[in-house]
C-alpha cells in the first residue's frame, strides 16, 4: 500500500472516529440514542450523496465488522445463566411471541412489497430483535434497573439478542440452501439451536476450568486479552462452518463465567466496544443516500408500522400469559417495541453476504430510527410516571 494512501486512510478513520463520537455524545445529551448521531455522521460526511470526506470504505467496513463482533461478544459476556433462570420464564413469554410475530409479519409484508423470499425472510429477522442497549440506557437513566420490571426487561432483551442470533443463523442457512420449505426450515432451526446451546453448555463447563488454571500463571490483563482474542478466532471459525461470525463471538462471550470474569472483562473492553460500535453505525450511514431515505420513506414507514404493531401485539399477549397487567404490562410491551443495534447487525450481514443490496440498510434505518423516535418517549414516560413500577426492594438481576 503506498505511503500516501496509508496516510489518507489514517486521516479518514481518525475523522470518522472524532466526528461520530462527538455527535453520538451530543445526541445522548439530548436524551436520544447515540446510534442516530453516528448514522447521521456517515450519511452526511461520506456515502453516496454526502460530502465525500470518507472514501476508503473497504477499511471502514473491516473496522465495522469488528464493531459488530465486539457488540455481540460483550452481549454474550452479559449473559448470566443463574440470573437468567430467575426471570427466564416471564422474559421468554413477553419477548418470544413478539419475535415470532415480527418474523411472520415481516416476511409477509416483504413479499407483498415485491421482495424476493430471501429478502423478505431477512426483513422478518431484522424486525424481530429489540434494542438492548437503548432499553438498558433508559432504565439506567430513570433509575429502574433494580426494579422488578427493570430486571425482567433486561433479561428479556438479552434473551431477545440470543433469539436474534439464532434467527440470523437459521435465515442465513435457509438462504444458503436456495429454497424455502417448512420442513427444511424446521431442520435448520433444530440444528442451529442445538449447535448454539450445546456450544454454550460444553464451553461453559470447560472454559471455567481452563481459566482457573491460567489465573495462577498470568495476570488478569493478559487473561482478558487472550479471551478477547479467542472470541475473534471463534467468530472466524463460525464463518468457516457456514454460520455468521457474530454467532461465534456471542457464544465465546456467553461461555466466559459472568461473575468471575465476564463482568470485569465487559468493563475492560467497554471503551474499545464503544469505539468500534460507533464506526459500525457510521458505516451504516456511509451506505445510505439522503435522497434514498426520502425515496424509500413510504416503504420504510409501512415496515415501521408493521414492526411496532408486531411487538406490541406479541408483548401484550406474552405479557398477559406471564402475569403482567395494567401499566406494568404496557411499560414492558412498549419497551420491547424499540429496535436498535441487533437489527442493523442482521441487515449488515445480509448486505455483506450479497443477499440484499445497500438499499435494504436504508429501509432498516427508517424502521429502527422511527421506532426510537416514536416509542422511546412513550416508554420513558411510562417508566417515569408509573408509581407501581418503583418497587426498589427487588433484588437486582445483573446484566
Amino acid at each position: 500500500m503506498p505511503a500516501d494512501l496509508t496516510v489518507a486512510i489514517l486521516f479518514q478513520v481518525g475523522l470518522l472516529i472524532v466526528v461520530s463520537s462527538i455527535f453520538s455524545e451530543l445526541f445522548r445529551k439530548f436524551k436520544l440514542p447515540g446510534v442516530i448521531g453516528a448514522i447521521l455522521v456517515g450519511l452526511f460526511i461520506g456515502g453516496p450523496a454526502g460530502l465525500g470526506l470518507i472514501r476508503e470504505v473497504t477499511v471502514i467496513n473491516l473496522l465495522a465488522s469488528l464493531g459488530a463482533i465486539l457488540v455481540l461478544f460483550t452481549t454474550g459476556l452479559q449473559f448470566d445463566a443463574s440470573a437468567f433462570w430467575k426471570l427466564g420464564k416471564k422474559a421468554f413469554l413477553i419477548t418470544t411471541i413478539g419475535v415470532i410475530l415480527s418474523i411472520l409479519l415481516g416476511y409477509g409484508v416483504g413479499l407483498a412489497l415485491g421482495f424476493s423470499w430471501q429478502a423478505a425472510f431477512l426483513l422478518g429477522a431484522v424486525l424481530a430483535p429489540s434494542g438492548t442497549s437503548v432499553i438498558a440506557a433508559i432504565l439506567s437513566y430513570e433509575g429502574m434497573v433494580e426494579t422488578k420490571i427493570g430486571s425482567t426487561l433486561l433479561t428479556a432483551v438479552v434473551l431477545d439478542d440470543i433469539e436474534g442470533i439464532l434467527i440470523l443463523t437459521i435465515v442465513l442457512s435457509a438462504i444458503a440452501k436456495g429454497a424455502f420449505s417448512m420442513s427444511g426450515l424446521l431442520s435448520i432451526a433444530v440444528i442451529a439451536s442445538l449447535f448454539i446451546l450445546v456450544s454454550i453448555y460444553i464451553g461453559s463447563k470447560i472454559l471455567p476450568f481452563v481459566i482457573k488454571r491460567l489465573q495462577g500463571f498470568i495476570s488478569d490483563e493478559i487473561l482478558f486479552i487472550i479471551l478477547l482474542g479467542l472470541g475473534l478466532m471463534l467468530a472466524f471459525a463460525s464463518a468457516l462452518f457456514g454460520l455468521s461470525a457474530i454467532t461465534g463471538a456471542f457464544i465465546m462471550g456467553a461461555i466466559i463465567p459472568y461473575r468471575r470474569i465476564g463482568e470485569k472483562l465487559a468493563e475492560k473492553i467497554s471503551m474499545m466496544k464503544e469505539l468500534f460500535a460507533a464506526i459500525f453505525f457510521t458505516s451504516i450511514g456511509l451506505a445510505i443516500s439522503p435522497i434514498g431515505m426520502i425515496t424509500f420513506l413510504p416503504t420504510g414507514l409501512i415496515i415501521l408500522g408493521i414492526a411496532i404493531f408486531a411487538r406490541l401485539l406479541g408483548g401484550l399477549i406474552g405479557g398477559r400469559l406471564a402475569g403482567f397487567h395494567g401499566k406494568t404490562l404496557w411499560a414492558a410491551t412498549v419497551g420491547l417495541a424499540v429496535r436498535a443495534e441487533m437489527s442493523f447487525i442482521i441487515a449488515y450481514e445480509g448486505v455483506t453476504m450479497g443477499i440484499v443490496d445497500p438499499d435494504f440498510l436504508t429501509l432498516t434505518a427508517i424502521a429502527v430510527i422511527g421506532s426510537m423516535i416514536i416509542v422511546l418517549p412513550l416508554f420513558s414516560k411510562l417508566i417515569r410516571d408509573n408509581g407501581e413500577l418503583k418497587d426498589h426492594g427487588v433484588e437486582r438481576i445483573q446484566y
